[in-house]
C-alpha cells in the first residue's frame, strides 16, 4: 500500500510540473507566439480560420465577458452533462486491475491482462480520430464508440466465461476512442470568440470531473465478482450520453438551418462556418 501510495505521489507531482511548465511553454495565439516562423505562423493562422472561422487574439472580449458568455450558453451546460454521464460510465478504468482479476488468475497474470485492451484502444482511437477529422463527423464516431463500449457492459453482466469477458474488456477499452472525438467535438461547438471558447472548454471539463468523483462509488468490492450492479450503471450513463448527445446533433442542425437561412434573406452567396455535426 505504501508503495502504491508514492506511486500516486510521483505521477501527481510529475503532472503539476508539467502543468506549471506549461504556462510558459504553450502558446496563446500564433502572432504573439515568437518560436514560429513567419511561414509557420501563417499556416497556423490559416488553419484556424479554416477550422473556425477565427485566427487571433483581437476577437476576444475580455475574461469576464468570456466567462458569462460560456455559462449563458445552454450548449456549455448541454457538453458538460453529456460528458460528466459518459464519465461514470468510464469509471472502470480506475477498477481495471480488479475486473482482470474476475478472470480467474493470480496477480501477475491479471496486471498484464491489463494491458493488451488499453493497446487497442489506442488503436482504435487513432483510426477513429483521423477518420473523424477526415470525414467532418463527430456524432456517429462517438456513438458508435459508446454502443461498443455498452456491448462490453452487456457481455460482462450476461456471463462469467473467462474469454468472453475478456473480450468486454476490449470493447469497454476502446470507448476512450470515442471520448476523444468528443473532446474534439467540444473544440468544434465553440469556435469563438477565444475568451468564451477557453472558458467553455475549461468549464465542461472541470464540470465533468462530477462523473470521475461518482464513478468511484460504482465498484464497491460487495458487488463482486460479477459487478452486475456496476456494469448496468455505466450501460445507463453512457446510454444517457448517448441521447444526450443525439438531442445536441439536432439542435446544431436547426442552429445551422436558422444560419443557412439568414445568409438567404441576406444574398450571401458564399456559405459561412456551420456547428460540426
Amino acid at each position: 500500500m505504501d508503495f502504491l501510495r508514492w506511486l500516486f505521489y510521483l505521477e501527481g507531482a510529475l503532472t503539476i510540473a508539467i502543468a506549471i511548465l506549461a504556462i510558459f511553454v504553450l502558446p496563446d495565439f500564433p502572432e504573439n507566439t515568437r518560436w514560429l516562423s513567419a511561414e509557420g505562423r501563417a499556416l497556423a493562422l490559416r488553419r484556424m480560420v479554416e477550422d473556425s472561422g477565427v485566427g487571433d487574439e483581437q476577437q476576444t472580449e475580455g475574461r469576464g465577458s468570456g466567462l458569462w458568455l460560456a455559462v449563458t450558453d445552454v450548449k456549455v451546460w448541454w457538453m458538460s452533462l453529456a460528458l460528466a454521464s459518459q464519465l461514470v460510465g468510464l469509471s472502470f478504468n480506475a477498477f481495471f486491475p480488479t475486473l482482470s482479476a474476475t478472470l480467474g488468475y493470480n496477480a501477475t497474470v491479471s496486471l498484464l491482462l491489463c494491458a493488451p485492451p488499453f493497446v487497442f484502444s489506442v488503436i482504435v482511437s487513432a483510426f477513429l480520430s483521423h477518420h473523424s477529422d477526415k470525414a467532418g463527423e463527430r456524432f456517429y464516431h462517438i456513438a458508435g464508440s459508446f454502443c461498443l463500449g455498452i456491448m462490453g457492459f452487456i457481455i460482462a453482466i450476461s456471463t462469467m466465461n473467462t474469454a468472453a469477458r475478456y473480450v468486454s474488456l476490449f470493447l469497454m477499452a476502446q470507448s476512450y476512442a470515442g471520448l476523444i472525438v468528443f473532446y474534439a467535438w467540444m473544440s468544434n461547438t465553440f469556435p469563438r470568440s477565444p475568451s468564451k471558447r477557453a472558458v467553455a472548454l475549461a468549464f465542461i471539463n472541470a464540470f465533468s470531473q462530477l462523473g470521475n468523483i461518482a464513478g468511484s462509488y460504482v465498484w464497491p468490492s460487495a458487488w463482486g465478482p460479477t459487478y452486475r450492479n456496476s456494469y448496468a450503471i455505466c450501460i445507463s450513463t453512457s446510454g444517457f450520453a448517448i441521447i444526450l448527445s443525439t438531442a445536441f446533433r439536432q439542435y446544431l442542425i436547426s442552429l445551422n438551418e436558422a444560419l443557412d437561412r439568414e445568409e438567404e434573406e441576406k444574398g450571401i452567396k458564399v456559405k459561412g462556418i456551420r456547428y460540426m455535426l
